[in-house]
């Protein structure tokens, strides 16, 4: 019973106590030596990074290096053996104040942090207010803090530290010295881990200390804590039971799993799934599982090594196998449907039955062709490659040859792309110049009509945005119209071609001004037609002739003749 009670968990009995003993923040630790030894020392320091990184660690630390009464300021280590570092080891400094912000939010607990403040420190050097998730606080606890925080005593320090820096104000953090901590590399946990084992005595072999790595996100705490759930299983610890205290499943399980889901085998992938959920791995894991196989697999095919994930030769090979097998933007469109897919899959009366609905619709998309394959079947290219058009490049075969340069397929794919959209631009002008001329054909009308004004007014005023006819016999008409003089004549000209149109082909228009830029002006359409026809008229021999005999003489306009039949 003694040993119970007297038991410290592994992030607590394993906590850095000097700068040197921080795992992954060494930049951080160098510069708070530095200031140290220059006796530069910040009134205010603020810690910032995501859990189990370090940030309450370094924050002890500091507070003990700047109260040691024996610190070794060559290496800024504190001694650990005087009065005040076995008081703040101890929690028990009336000097060194550490205070959780998510409990004690209100104003009234920073007005005491304030009042105690006017005090000399009672035992210590200085004396030290360490506040936990600062971004907690209040807005009026923060705006009481501020005025104490820009002009502090000289023997008080604040360290305040944070998961969430956006929240803090800016005129708090203007007032720090501010230090961003960054997620501990995996390998170094890793490495720690295999430590730690040893020193419990337990042992930990390589594969199973990574994936306990790969789970922890960058997060020492969190490793630790997986680790203490680990030892809870005994003395011998290997792979199959650190994926039982994860709950995830090995990779070939879900390897099977994403294959059958990728060539709709429906059954199978029902088979898979449940022998999944009776072994105990959760949705939401399983879930990220299979996007993670996903995400290495287009890595793998790009030839890109990727340094935050641990593979034995045995998992490599697999990957290299499997990714033979589909297409670079299938397995790019199957990580899209699973991130929406995830996105549903929360808030949900029925987890399992909703996942089982996922399952079916990932069948069914894997049989649907991919946008590559579309534009393959536009452009001919089965057809040119079976005419030996197209001749088969062992560097690019993604069968052959796995890791291809990325350079090389991205250069291919912009040319794809760019001679697509040069079609796509000639087939848009092309609609435009359709459109135009259906708007013209409106306007014709209207002319016939007797309704000049109005023709007027849509031939010079407006500039086409887009048109579309009625589609259905009670369907309405769309013209979107750019207004050039953007007068508040312009809607009632508007209103009157509407009525009008309606009058004349039994159909409903609705046209409507638009902030877009449109075509040109129907009558700058005219204009630029005449003055083509201008131009053409004064190349021809005759008529530069007769400009050069009578020199103030020019071309205005170009009428055709009307041939009688005595001509013809």
């Amino acid at each position: 019973m003694s040993k119970n009670n007297n038991y410290i968990v592994l992030a607590r009995k394993y906590r850095p106590k000097n700068l040197t003993d921080v795992i992954g923040q060494e930049e951080i630790c160098s510069v708070i030596e530095g200031s140290v030894k220059l006796n530069r020392v910040a009134h205010a320091f603020l810690f910032s990074g995501t859990r189990g990184v370090g940030k309450t660690t370094l924050a002890r630390i500091l507070a003990k290096i700047l109260n040691c009464e024996k610190l070794k300021i060559d290496r800024v280590e504190a001694c650990h053996n005087c009065a005040t570092c076995i008081s703040i080891e101890n929690e028990s400094n009336m000097d060194v104040v550490e205070i959780d912000a998510a409990s004690r939010t209100g104003v009234a607990d920073v007005r005491e942090i304030i009042e105690n403040i006017n005090y000399k420190p009672v035992s210590s050097k200085r004396k030290i207010f360490i506040i936990d998730e600062v971004h907690m606080l209040s807005k009026a606890a923060f705006n009481a803090l501020l005025k104490t925080l820009e002009e502090p005593p000289s023997d008080v320090t604040f360290i305040f530290a944070t998961t969430e820096t956006e929240k803090i104000p800016v005129t708090v953090l203007s007032r720090c010295q501010h230090f961003s901590l960054q997620r501990v590399d995996l390998e170094l946990i890793a490495k720690h881990l295999i430590q730690v084992s040893k020193l419990e005595s337990f042992e930990l072999d390589e594969e199973s200390s990574k994936l306990i790595a790969q789970c922890s996100e960058g997060s020492m705490g969190d490793a630790l804590s997986i680790l203490e759930n680990v030892f809870a299983k005994g003395q011998q610890i290997n792979i199959t039971i650190v994926r039982k205290v994860l709950g995830i499943s090995d990779l070939s399980t879900i390897i099977l799993l994403f294959e059958n889901l990728c060539k709709g085998n429906v059954n199978s992938s029902f088979d898979c799934f449940e022998n999944l959920y009776r072994q105990g791995i959760s949705i939401d894991k399983l879930s990220k599982s299979l996007m993670n196989l996903a995400y290495n697999l287009t890595l793998v095919k790009s030839g890109i090594k990727n340094k935050h994930e641990f593979f034995d030769e045995e998992s490599l090979k697999k990957l290299i196998e499997i990714s033979k097998d589909f297409e670079m933007d299938f397995i790019i469109r199957f990580w899209e449907l699973m991130q929406k897919y995830i996105n549903e899959l929360t808030d949900i009366f029925n987890e399992k039955q909703c996942f089982e609905m996922v399952i079916m619709r990932l069948c069914y998309a894997s049989l649907l062709p991919t946008p590559f394959e579309i534009i393959k079947k536009e452009d001919g290219f089965e057809s040119k490659k079976k005419n030996g058009e197209i001749k088969k490049n062992n560097s690019v075969d993604q069968n052959k040859n796995v890791n291809l340069n990325p350079e090389m397929g991205s250069s291919v794919l912009n040319d794809n792309l760019a001679r697509k959209k040069d079609t796509f631009l000639e087939n848009t002008e092309k609609n435009k110049d359709v459109e135009l001329r259906k708007f013209s054909d409106l306007v014709s009308l209207i002319e016939k009509q007797s309704e000049m004004l109005v023709a007027y007014h849509l031939k010079n005023s407006f500039r086409l945005v887009s048109f579309s006819e009625p589609k259905f016999q009670k369907g309405a008409g769309n013209i979107e119209l750019q207004s050039v003089n953007d007068s508040q004549e312009s809607k009632k000209i508007l209103w009157s071609a509407s009525k009008t149109l309606e009058l004349i082909t039994k159909k409903r228009w609705i046209l409507s001004i638009s902030n877009k830029t449109g075509l040109k002006s129907l009558q700058e359409v005219e204009d630029e037609k005449k003055n083509k026809i201008i131009e053409k008229i004064k190349n021809e021999k005759l008529i530069k002739k007769i400009l050069e005999i009578i020199p103030s003489s020019e071309v205005v306009s170009v009428k055709p003749l009307n041939k009688t039949k005595q001509e013809e």
